[in-house]
Formats: structure tokens, sequence, C-alpha cells
């Protein structure tokens, strides 16, 4: 072979190491469609007597949205991931990527995101501001997004006394996400406070409440303490202690999650933060929080997935109880979901509901390691969810929104509400 040969040979092998390495750096960013396809058609406005229920996909953290029936909206977390930070410390777990890209900050996409679709009077404010756990991809972007719109309360775990399991202030002192909590409430003077479990009167509609009686969110656990499922009574399911205790003096921040229960006429919907289930191996009984929620949660509808689909959550029991026909799944790293907790959603019996399961932002190595089957059980893979039930709560309908054009890739439904 000649010297010529050889480097047009050389050249050839660089182009399609730099094409192949060019593929695996970019394989988290999503297709766009061609320039020629027709745009993709636009969600319909949120109109009186409806129930929206927006899962924003930002790549980077939990977020969830609500237009209840009056027009009262609801914001439950708004996460930020330091992707670097994080697969630098956990590699070779790997974070998914801004979407729709990194040219805005996680607070500017949720902000111009919750304005699109929030009514015309509510552009700048949203009435209820919840946080599930004091963990960075739940409230990371909540202090910049409050910036930009207005919070009439925020609701979060403990406040004002931050002291379970544990002087928060103090223990968390060097957590600056934490600290810029603390700073922002402070200097915004916003009102906070601590979710009362059991009550299903604390977050109520704040315009025409008396004109949807079948609507109602109870307030289902904070911290170790469940609702009974009787009137407005509650248990303390564990102890400061007990979680100190376990941890040596630490603490674990997952099964403290706020969760709920949001029910309009039939419909149901329950999502719980970063709450846990897992038994045995070592861990306490009390660990396993998601087996008394769900014996006093039921049967819902929708339901999003504890702790991202991690294999700490979403146990048996949990499942076959709350027994949703629609599930969604709000994902940011390679190892969600466990493939477990998989299987435990597809198995179907005589009493199972037959379910479809809706991802955020599935990671192409999560795809890669559990093989086609896997993805043809998920009936979307990519993009913001939104659940839109009709008035009254018969009947819903799951939207697929594109994250760049904001247009619906897929519609599911209706399903019809028990």
């Amino acid at each position: 072979m000649n010297t010529k040969t050889n480097r047009i040979l050389a050249i050839a092998i660089l182009v399609f190491q730099i094409g192949c390495h060019s593929k695996t750096e970019n394989s988290n960013v999503r297709k766009q469609k061609p320039e020629s396809a027709e745009p993709l058609k636009k969600l319909g406005e949120w109109q009186e007597g409806y129930l929206d229920i927006h899962h924003i996909n930002t790549g980077s953290g939990d977020a969830t949205f609500f237009v209840l029936p009056d027009g009262t909206t609801m914001l439950f977390d708004a996460g930020s991931m330091d992707r670097e930070g994080f697969e630098e410390k956990y590699a070779p777990l790997k974070a998914t990527s801004p979407v729709p890209d990194d040219s805005k900050s996680t607070s500017e996409w949720l902000s111009a995101y919750i304005k699109n679709v929030t009514p015309a009077e509510h552009q700048d404010a949203i009435d209820y501001a919840l946080i599930s756990h004091f963990h960075s991809d739940h409230y990371g972007s909540l202090m910049d997004l409050g910036k930009e719109i207005s919070f009439g309360k925020i609701i979060d775990r403990n406040s004002p006394d931050l002291n379970f399991p544990m002087d928060l202030r103090t223990f968390l002192k060097k957590d600056k996400i934490f600290q810029d909590y603390l700073s922002f409430v402070a200097e915004e003077k916003i009102l906070v406070e601590a979710l009362e479990t059991g009550s299903k009167s604390q977050i109520h509609l704040l315009n025409h409440q008396n004109a949807y009686p079948n609507f109602c969110i109870r307030n289902i656990k904070s911290n170790g303490t469940l609702w009974t499922g009787i009137d407005n009574n509650t248990m303390e399911y564990f102890t400061a202690e007990d979680m100190t205790s376990f941890y040596k003096g630490g603490y674990n921040e997952n099964p403290l999650s706020l969760a709920l229960k949001i029910s309009y006429g039939n419909f149901d919907y329950f999502t719980g933060g970063d709450n846990t289930g897992l038994q045995g191996f070592g861990l306490p009984d009390w660990f396993d929080v998601e087996t008394p929620m769900a014996k006093v949660v039921g049967q819902v509808e929708v339901t999003t997935l504890n702790h991202h689909g991690n294999r700490d959550a979403t146990n048996d029991f949990f499942v076959k109880t709350l027994n949703p026909k629609v599930v969604i799944q709000q994902l940011w790293c390679s190892d969600h979901p466990g493939q477990e907790v998989y299987q435990r959603l597809i198995h179907q019996d005589d009493k199972t509901i037959k379910r479809d399961i809706f991802s955020t932002n599935m990671h192409p190595e999560t795809l890669v390691t559990y093989g086609p089957w896997f993805r043809d059980n998920y009936k979307s893979l990519q993009g913001h969810i939104v659940v839109r039930v009709a008035p009254n709560g018969d009947t819903f309908m799951v939207y697929i929104l594109d994250e760049a054009t904001m247009g619906i890739k897929d519609e599911h439904g209706p399903y019809q509400c028990n």
C-alpha cells in the first residue's frame, strides 16, 4: 500500500471516529423534526372547570404545575441539578441534558412554561408553591423562579421550625441551596408554613370554591406523620430519634417527603416526592412509608412514581393498591427506573388495571441497558406530560408536548374515571 493510499485511509478512519464520537456526545439530544414538517398542534388553553396537571420536563429535576378547576394555581417542586457535579461525584451514572437546551437556566424555562399555560389573570403569581423535601432536584430552582413569578404561599415539610429530625439550619449550614432558600423566604417576606398532614382544607380553591364541591386536596404525609384515613386524624409512623439513631446522627430526606392525593369527582391523583418503600436488607420497618400511605390513598387514576422510579420505592403493595391507569415517571438519571420497579408496573393479573406508562426524559443509556421490550412498554419516553381532567372528573386525557415548540406530539385517552 503506497503512502498516498495510507494517507487517504488514515483520513477516512479519522472522519469515522469523529462521527462516532459526535453521535455519542449528542446521544441525549432529541432529534428535531425536518423543517418541512407541519407544525404541531398546540394544547388548547385551560378553561374553567378543567383540572390541568403539567409534568414539566427540564431535564434537571421534578416540577409539576397545576391549574385547578377554578383557576387556582399550584406548583409541586421546582428542581434543578448540577449535571457536571453529579456525574463527577456519582460516575459512571449519567444525568440527562437540560431541556429544551442550556440556553436558559432551569428556572427561566420553568417560568416561560408556566406563564404560557397559566390563565391570563394569573400570569405573574402562583397561589401555592410546595416543596416535597429539601433535595436540589426538587427545589433547586424555586428561589430564582420566585423572583420571576410571585408565590402566594410556600408549603414545605417543616417550616417555620425546621427542626425535624434535627435543627436543619445548623445541620445544613453548608448546603448552599438550603441557605439560599432561607434567605429567599426572609428577603421576599413570603408566607411559609408546614404541610398539615390529614387536612383537606389547607390547600383549597381560592376563586370559586363553592362551585366545585367534588374537588379536594388531601394531605397524606409529611415527615414521619401520616394520615390515618379517618377524618383529619394522623399517626406518628416514625420519630426523629428513629431516623437519627439509624443514620448514626445523620438523616435521610427522602422518607420525609410530602405526599398529596388530589380528587375531582371520580378522578384521583397521587404524588409523593421521593418517599421510599423498600423492605428488608437491614432497613428499619419505617423505611417503607409507601405501604401505610397506600392503605389510606386507595385506588387512583394517575400516580407519579415515588423517587423517580428508583429501586428503593414503588413497592409491590403500593402498585397493587393504587392500581393506576396512568403512571408518570419524572426522571433525570441513567438509573431511573429500577428494573424491578418496571416489572411491577407492567405485571398484569385479573385484579390489575391495564396501565399506560409515560416518562418525561428517559436516559439513552437506560434504554441500551434494558433492551427493546422495556421501551415498548412505555407510551412515551420524552416530553412534557399534561393530564387534563374534564369538568366533574369523569374522564381525562394525557398529552405529550414537545419541549422546544410546546406542540402536541401525542395524545392518549379519553380515560374513564372509576
